[in-house]
């Protein structure tokens, strides 16, 4: 697979899952908190604006933006801190959009709106930092056993 290939299929995934992945799990949080599915939007707000909920979600996008960004690293592979960069970007114009313009912004306090614009991008490169250096450690270490063992190094056994 080309490099360009993987850069595209990297950055949609890194925005997917930074996108999905906190709202799917916000939805079971609240709706276990609830004892059931809120049934309308100042229902289902009401839940979860309460003060245990926003901090789960705020830790959510945290948490969920870390592993998306070590994700898209790992599919990126090559040069992938800044194809993440360009993701954390993307998903950033997009929870933007989304806190000022979207149908439901106005059921989200501000507080959170900035937290979580302001945590979504660096936390997916922070994963993609993460990544990247795990890569390395694992390459310096398949040349060492490969020197211990007295043949050349390969970048075979390795994936960055």
């Amino acid at each position: 697979m080309s490099s360009f290939v993987r850069t595209i299929l990297a950055v949609i995934a890194g925005v997917l899952l930074a996108y999905g992945l906190p709202w799917t799990l916000e939805r079971i949080l609240v709706e276990s908190y609830a004892g059931g599915r809120p049934m309308g939007a100042a229902a289902y707000f009401d839940v979860r604006n309460t003060p245990l909920i926003m901090f789960g979600r705020v830790l959510m996008a945290f948490m969920l933006s870390v592993l998306s960004g070590h994700i898209a690293a790992r599919i990126a592979k090559y040069d992938a801190e800044r194809t993440v960069a360009i993701a954390a970007a993307a998903i950033s114009m997009v929870l933007i959009w989304d806190y000022t313009g979207g149908e439901f912004a106005w059921g989200t306090p501000i507080w959170m709106r900035i937290a979580i614009v302001l945590l979504t991008g660096p936390s997916m490169v922070l994963g993609a930092i993460a990544r990247a250096r795990a890569a390395e450690v694992q390459a310096q270490e398949a040349a060492a056993q490969a020197a211990a063992q007295g043949r050349p190094p390969s970048s075979q056994g390795t994936r960055p």
